[in-house]
């Protein structure tokens, strides 16, 4: 999971947590939420995903002193029409239901690739991970990556939350084939320290450094990383600079940009004191998290630096500048110097702004000198000009004016292509003109 999907993950969790709770208080207020839901049907007691905590009857002895719980089977929870009250009652319903059903719930849902139905199956297992571990972990059998990672992660999350020890003790099983396999011990390791170190971040340190170097460390190492780069970023990046691994560039670049989105300066100041590959992943990605709060600010600090550091940190401010303002980003980075960040930022920031204004994008491009850097943003203007405004003919024009040989082929074969499916007449005219060989016309045919 990449750190965006995993802050938005988390966000939306607390969220629903916050509006759990209050759908809590509005019940035992008596108020009545659902009004517009579908009336629960009677249903069968041996369907998991359609029995409620109301159908036991330890709920049924409760009902007689108190108001009925308003929880609903899953087909009644999603009829309802309201989203934030459906979010409230499905976590009601997951809260609720016996630790013993929650098994027969997910052999329910299935595999379905569904947003909706893996969140539900990602807090159904982290529940059951924090209340049955042993039966969770056995449901999947023999671990697999590619095949229940994400299952495995959620259930050890939910154990770590409560009983990090026994987290320790499942990951570590000299029997537990998964902390070997590429990848998986690493993501797991993460996840475990991660969710430990939020109850307690020294014990979780301590337990990383007993580990050996490897996936299993670097992993553990990672997700208290991630944790402490909440409330703490310098203390983030002295853990970080404690690692001994080739990961250790790409986990400070991860502190140098996520600091700079909240102290630019102490961020920068902070890259500027290490060294090789450490200093110029840090400062790129310091860079990048600035442009971030203020592209402009940025942009200025690198322009009071050498032209060989300018040259290395310039593509990460423009690509960020690009999405809200892809005209000054342009001129900004076709000042800079010649080098593999400027060349790799120039196709962003030229399909951004041929996305806002193509006739001045493609005037100015046209201005610029060749080399690498015109031949990423010919890339650019014309990957936007076929897919984005639908003109393959003006995609093929510019793929044309490429420099690199391998590119230039390898975009006039794709715009061409699109061109081939929408008037194969026109683009077999100008393959034939112009020496190329056409691909064949698709199955669509031609508009």
């Amino acid at each position: 999971m990449s750190k965006l999907h995993l802050i938005l993950l988390v966000a939306l969790l607390g969220s629903l947590v916050v509006n759990a709770w209050q759908y809590a208080r509005l019940r035992e207020a008596g108020q009545q939420i659902g009004s517009n839901a579908v009336a629960t049907k009677q249903i069968d007691s041996g369907n998991a995903l359609k029995r409620t905590p109301s159908d036991t009857s330890a709920n049924a002895e409760s009902t007689a002193s108190s108001p009925a719980p308003a929880y609903r089977d899953l087909a009644s929870i999603m009829a309802i029409k309201d989203p934030m009250e459906r979010m409230q009652a499905m976590i009601e319903h997951i809260k609720n239901l016996p630790v013993d059903q929650i098994g027969e719930m997910l052999d329910e849902l299935g595999n379905d690739k569904d947003p909706k139905t893996r969140f539900l199956s990602h807090l159904l297992l982290t529940r059951w991970g924090q209340e049955d571990p042993d039966a969770a972990f056995a449901s999947l059998g023999n671990l697999a990556a590619k095949r229940n990672g994400s299952q495995a992660n959620a259930i050890l999350a939910g154990l770590a939350a409560t009983d990090p020890s026994s987290a320790v003790a499942w990951l570590t099983d000299p029997n537990n084939n998964a902390q070997h396999q590429p990848w998986m011990g690493y993501s797991l390791a993460q996840t475990l320290s991660a969710e430990w170190s939020r109850q307690d971040p020294e014990a979780a340190l301590a337990w990383a450094a007993t580990l050996e170097s490897g996936d299993l460390q670097t992993g553990a190492y990672s997700g208290i990383i991630d944790h402490l780069l909440e409330t703490d970023p310098a203390r983030a990046a002295s853990v970080a600079m404690g690692l001994e691994s080739e990961d250790r560039p790409k986990l400070l670049g991860e502190i140098a940009e996520t600091w700079a989105e909240q102290e630019p300066s102490a961020a920068v100041d902070w890259a500027n004191t290490l060294e090789g590959r450490d200093r110029e992943v840090a400062m790129s990605e310091a860079m990048a998290g600035w442009a971030q709060l203020s592209p402009e600010s940025a942009a200025a600090y690198i322009n009071d630096l050498s032209a060989e550091e300018r040259a290395l940190h310039s593509g990460p401010v423009a690509r960020r500048w690009a999405e809200s303002a892809p005209a000054e980003a342009a001129q900004w980075l076709g000042a800079q110097p010649e080098g593999e960040s400027k060349a790799d930022a120039m196709g962003h920031v030229m399909w951004n702004w041929t996305n806002n204004d193509p006739e001045a994008a493609s005037t100015w491009l046209a201005e610029q000198p060749q080399g690498e850097s015109f031949d990423r943003g010919a890339s650019g203007l014309a990957k936007a000009a076929t897919h984005a405004f639908d003109d393959p003919e003006a995609g093929v024009t510019w793929s044309s004016t490429i420099q690199n040989e391998e590119l230039r082929s390898s975009m006039t074969r794709h715009t061409l292509g699109r061109w081939m499916q929408q008037d194969p007449t026109a683009a077999q005219a100008w393959a034939e003109s112009n020496g190329v060989e056409a691909p064949a016309p698709s199955r669509s045919g031609g508009k």
